[in-house]
């Protein structure tokens, strides 16, 4: 999770606005080595589970993905990334904490559990939301308001 953290902070807050900064990390269960990596560059385009299953191709069938946040279970301008975990036939997802986002939150982890896939939560918490203070706040902004 730390290597994904990394990997997060490639992007700035600047350029994912108004989405969050988030890291993905695919290892290779069997052999226990990375296969793919990627980020979220910059809103609009794909999201960090997307790039580092595109790193990793066929490897990451029964890989661990360690992502930083709960992968996005709803079509906006990209495709959920959770389906995206689904259909590369990873057996296991690490996640740094359920994102706030009520379009996702909790969901995203659902979709992972229903396909068989094995899904822990709170993996460096801390520094995952450090990482996304700015995002956590804006949501529970606007739920806050909602009410």
């Amino acid at each position: 999770m730390r290597r994904a953290l990394e990997v997060a902070a490639t992007a700035t807050t600047a350029e994912t606005f108004p989405n969050p900064r988030v890291g993905c990390v695919v290892v290779d269960a069997r052999e226990d080595v990375v296969v793919g990596e990627g980020y979220h560059p910059k809103a609009g385009e794909p999201h960090a589970e997307v790039f580092a299953l595109r790193a990793a191709g066929e490897l990451a069938r029964g890989a661990t993905a360690y992502v930083t946040l709960e992968p996005c279970n709803h079509y906006g301008r990209t495709p959920p990334c959770a389906r995206a975990l689904v259909d590369a036939g990873v057996a296991r997802v690490v996640v740094g904490f359920i994102d706030p986002d009520p379009r996702v939150s909790g969901g995203g982890i659902q979709t992972l559990l229903d396909a068989g896939i094995e899904v822990a939560v709170g993996c460096e918490e801390a520094l995952c939301r450090e990482i996304n203070a700015d995002f956590i706040a804006r949501q529970v902004a606007a739920r806050d308001a909602a009410r």
